[in-house]
């Protein structure tokens, strides 16, 4: 299967702090990639080089068959990106901003129009469509600059820690729309510091620390790695616990 994002030995340094020391990853056509770490492992690095807004000190990448370096303004126009910090404009409406990302991408302003509807209906932002995005509470902006990352039908998506600030019925709907689009075909790197978002969306995920690649595989196969499953159980009277083992014995199989 042809790769949509692949990087080999990436190397990045800030003033003397080595962020990167050569980390390699895959993402096939299709998929999604979870990126995890702690913060200042070096995941917003990996995908500021993958998205042409940083340049690396070594090594080399490829996103949708273009080179990073020698064909950026390929690799930007076929990607879809989602930041930590939200990009939307707070003097102009939900509405106002989708549909100048919309013709950003040279769509015609009809169908930038019925593309944000669309988005913001998924959302749930219709119903504010047209207030200023400078009124929105963190999570609808994130939610709005979300949307923005979607408008262009992009065959390669980056989400970098797209939940954060997102209550659990909207992180369920940003999960919903993640499934749609992989199942559309669209590619998917995700970065993320939460162990069930990975496991809810990544087909494959690579873990970093210090700028390197220190595991990597199937989510089942990294919890094997972890150590054995654990039961922990709790008695709501003390009378003859002893009788609970042979009732979790199957359970815990």
């Amino acid at each position: 299967m042809t790769a949509a994002i692949r990087a080999e030995g990436l190397v990045k340094r800030y003033a003397g702090v080595q962020a990167l020391r050569g980390v390699d990853l895959e993402v096939p056509a299709g998929a999604v990639l979870a990126l995890l770490g702690p913060n200042g492992a070096g995941k917003s690095t990996t995908v500021g080089i993958l998205t042409t807004l940083v340049a690396p000190d070594g090594g080399r990448a490829e996103v949708a068959g273009f080179d990073v370096r020698r064909q950026p303004r390929r690799v930007r126009a076929a990607i879809g990106v989602a930041g930590q910090h939200a990009a939307v404009d707070g003097r102009l409406t939900g509405h106002e901003n989708l549909i100048l990302f919309g013709r950003l991408h040279r769509m015609s302003r009809r169908a930038a129009g019925a593309r944000a509807a669309e988005l913001l209906d998924r959302f749930d932002l219709t119903g504010v469509a047209d207030r200023l995005a400078r009124t929105y509470s963190g999570g609808m902006r994130r939610r709005l600059d979300l949307a923005a990352s979607l408008v262009a039908h992009a065959p390669v998506l980056f989400l970098d820690e797209p939940t954060t600030g997102l209550d659990p019925l909207r992180r369920d709907q940003l999960w919903a729309v993640v499934d749609d689009f992989v199942a559309a075909g669209t590619s998917v790197l995700l970065t993320t510091q939460y162990l069930e978002e990975a496991d809810r969306l990544a087909d494959r995920v690579v873990v970093v620390d210090h700028g390197r690649v220190v595991a990597e595989g199937t989510v089942d196969q990294l919890k094997h790695r972890t150590g054995r499953p654990t039961l922990d159980a709790a008695f709501l009277a003390l009378t003859a616990p002893g009788a609970a083992v042979p009732a979790m014995a199957g359970r815990a199989a």
